[in-house]
C-alpha cells in the first residue's frame, strides 16, 4: 500500500474545482465542454431526483429567471420614476425638492430593513410564496400612491414607505433564483443581467414617466406601473415554479488515491468522487442504490410549497447580521452600496439641476438625461459579465482548473476608472455650464462603471459564501439601502453649497478606495474565507 497523498488545494469556502484536467477520473462527473476545456457543473445536480431544478430544461430556467427579472425591474422602477415630477410634487405640496427627496428615502430605508422579514420566509418556505405575496402588494402601494400624489405629503411619505416594505424582495430574492438554478458557470452572466434589470429600471422609470407626469399626472404614472405589476403577477402566478431545493446532490471533494487506484492514477494525484453524506460512492452505485423520484406535473408545481425544516425562522433571521463582520460581505456591501447610490443621486438631482439656467429642461427632457445611464449600463454589463467570466477563466485555467471568487476581482479596475471619468467629466462641463452633452454623457460613463461595481460586489460574495445566498443579499440590501438614504437627506442641500464638481469628485473618490480595497481580498481573500470558515461564526453564535 503506497503512503497516502497530501490534498493538494486547502478547504475554503468558494474554493470549487471548475475545469478538469485529463489526469482526474472524467467518467463519475457531469460537466460541459467549452472549447477545448471540460467545465464541471458545479454544483452537481441530483442523481435521484428529477425535480432539481437544475436539470430544468433551458426554456424552463429562463422563463422562470424572466419572471424574476420583470419583477426587480418593476420594483426598481417605482423608486426613481419621481425623478420626472419633483417640480409638480414640490410645487403641489409647497415643499423644497429635499423633502420630496425625503420620500425617496423612505422607500429605501424600508426596502432595506424589509428584506429581513422577507428573506427569512424565502428561505423556509420557497421563494415562489414570496414573489406573489410581494408582487401583489408591491401593486397595492402604487395605487395609494396614486391616490396619496394627489392629497397629503404625510401620506404620500407613508405610502413611499410601505412601497419600500413590500418591493423589498427584488434585491435579494432573484440572485438566491439564480443561484438555485444555474451552475457556477453560469452565474457571472446572470448577476450581470439582473444587475441590469434594476438598474434599467432606476434608468427606464424616471425616463418614460416624465413623459406620462408631462401628459397626464403623477397619479397616472403610478397607476400604469400598478398595471404593469399586475400583469407581471399573472405571468408569475402561471409560468414562474418553485425553484428552492431541498433534496440531496452529489458532492465533489478530493480524496486521498490509495494504491488501488494507481491503474488510473499512475503519477499519484489526486482524484475525485462523488461523495453522498459521509459515504464516498461511485455516481453509478448511487444511482442503483436510489429510486429516481419522478418529475412532477407542471400544475403541482405552481401549488408546491417547498418547507426547509432543517433550519429554524429565528437562526435565518440572524445569519444576515452575523454576516455584517465578514469583511468579503461587508466589503461587498459597501461596493455595491456606493455603485447603486449614483442612480439615486441622479434621480434626486436632476431636476434641480436641469430645470434652471441654461438648461431649462422640461420633465420630458429630464427623463432624457436617463438615456444616457441606461446606455452606460448596457456597456457595464458586458464588462462585468462575459469580461468578468473571461478573465475569471483565464485564472482558473492557470491555477489548474480550481476557481477562487477572487478571481472576478480584477476587472475592479476597470469599474474604478469609468466611475472616476464619469464623475470628473460630468462635474466640470457642468460646473463650467456647457452643453448639456457633456454632463449626459459623463452620467453615461459613470453608470458603465456603477454597474460593474454592482455586479462584481455581488457575485464575489455569493461566490464565497453560496450557502448563504438569500442571507448575504439580505446584508447587501440593508447596508445598501442605509448608505443611499444618507443621500437622499444631504445631497440636495450639499450639492446647493459646495456644488457638483466637488460632490461628485467627493463621491468618486470614496469609490474609488472601495474598490482599491479589492486588491487585498486577490491576494489575502482565500486566507480570509478559510478563517471565516474555522471560526464559524454563524453557527457558533447562533448556538450561543
Amino acid at each position: 500500500m503506497c503512503d497516502k497523498i497530501e490534498q493538494q488545494q486547502p478547504e475554503a469556502p468558494g474554493t470549487e474545482l471548475l475545469i478538469l484536467q485529463d489526469h482526474l477520473a472524467l467518467s463519475q462527473y457531469k460537466y460541459v465542454t467549452r472549447g477545448q476545456e471540460r467545465v464541471l457543473l458545479v454544483p452537481q445536480p441530483s442523481i435521484d431526483d428529477q425535480n432539481d431544478p437544475l436539470l430544468w430544461p433551458r426554456w424552463k430556467k429562463w422563463l422562470t429567471f424572466s419572471n424574476g427579472l420583470l419583477y426587480a425591474f418593476l420594483g426598481s422602477v417605482t423608486g426613481p420614476m419621481m425623478a420626472g415630477g419633483m417640480i409638480q410634487l414640490a410645487t403641489f405640496f409647497k415643499r423644497p425638492f429635499s423633502d420630496i427627496a425625503y420620500s425617496n428615502g423612505a422607500t429605501l430605508i424600508c426596502q432595506g430593513f424589509g428584506t429581513l422579514f422577507w428573506l427569512p420566509i424565502a428561505v423556509k418556505i420557497g421563494r415562489r410564496p414570496v414573489y406573489l405575496t410581494s408582487n401583489l402588494l408591491m401593486g397595492v402601494a402604487c395605487v395609494w400612491l396614486a391616490i396619496a400624489s394627489q392629497e397629503r405629503f404625510t401620506n404620500f411619505v407613508v405610502a413611499r414607505a410601505f412601497l419600500g416594505l413590500f418591493e423589498a424582495p427584488i434585491e435579494a430574492i432573484v440572485p438566491s433564483t439564480v443561484a438555485d438554478i444555474f451552475h457556477l458557470h453560469e452565474r457571472g452572466e446572470k448577476i450581470a443581467v439582473y444587475g441590469l434589470s434594476v438598474l434599467g429600471g432606476n434608468e427606464l422609470g424616471p425616463l418614460a414617466s416624465a413623459y406620462i407626469i408631462q401628459g397626464l399626472s403623477m397619479r397616472w404614472a403610478f397607476y400604469i406601473v400598478a398595471m404593469f405589476i399586475g400583469a407581471s403577477l399573472i405571468a408569475m402566478f402561471f409560468l414562474m415554479p418553485e425553484t428552492a431545493f431541498n433534496g440531496s446532490r452529489p458532492k465533489i471533494v478530493p480524496i486521498i488515491a490509495e494504491e488501488t487506484d494507481m491503474i488510473n492514477n499512475r503519477e499519484g494525484k489526486l482524484s475525485y468522487e462523488h461523495l453522498e453524506g459521509v459515504s464516498s460512492v461511485p455516481a453509478a452505485q448511487l444511482e442503483s442504490q436510489f429510486p429516481a423520484i419522478e418529475r412532477r406535473p407542471y400544475v403541482s408545481e405552481l401549488f408546491r410549497i417547498s418547507i426547509n425544516h432543517e433550519v429554524s425562522l429565528w437562526a435565518i433571521f440572524q445569519r444576515p447580521f452575523i454576516l455584517m463582520i465578514y469583511p468579503t460581505v461587508l466589503w461587498s456591501s459597501l461596493a455595491y452600496g456606493m455603485s447603486l447610490s449614483w442612480n439615486v443621486i441622479l434621480g434626486c438631482l436632476v431636476a434641480q439641476l436641469f430645470s434652471v439656467q441654461p438648461y431649462n429642461f422640461d420633465s420630458g427632457a429630464q427623463g432624457l438625461t436617463f438615456v444616457s445611464p441606461l446606455l452606460g449600463s448596457l456597456v457595464g454589463t458586458y464588462l462585468c459579465g462575459p469580461l468578468a467570466d473571461r478573465t475569471a477563466t483565464w485564472f482558473t485555467i492557470r491555477n489548474k482548473g480550481v476557481r477562487e471568487p477572487e478571481m472576478r476581482l480584477p476587472t475592479c479596475i476597470i469599474a474604478a476608472i469609468l466611475t472616476f471619468l464619469g464623475a470628473l467629466l460630468s462635474g466640470l462641463t457642468y460646473h463650467y455650464k456647457t452643453h448639456w452633452a457633456g454632463p449626459i454623457v459623463g452620467f453615461g460613463v459613470l453608470s458603465a462603471g456603477a454597474q460593474m461595481g454592482a455586479t462584481l460586489a455581488i457575485s464575489y460574495s455569493l461566490d464565497c459564501h453560496k450557502e448563504f445566498s438569500a442571507e448575504i443579499m439580505v446584508t447587501i440590501s440593508c447596508l445598501k439601502s442605509g448608505v443611499a438614504w444618507i443621500w437622499t437627506w444631504c445631497i440636495n442641500n450639499w450639492v446647493s453649497s459646495a456644488g457638483l464638481l466637488t460632490v461628485f469628485m467627493t463621491l468618486a473618490a470614496i469609490n474609488v478606495g472601495i474598490y482599491m480595497l479589492a486588491f487585498i481580498f486577490h491576494f489575502y481573500g482565500k486566507k480570509i474565507r478559510i478563517y471565516l470558515q474555522k471560526k464559524d461564526f454563524l453557527r457558533t453564535s447562533i448556538e450561543k
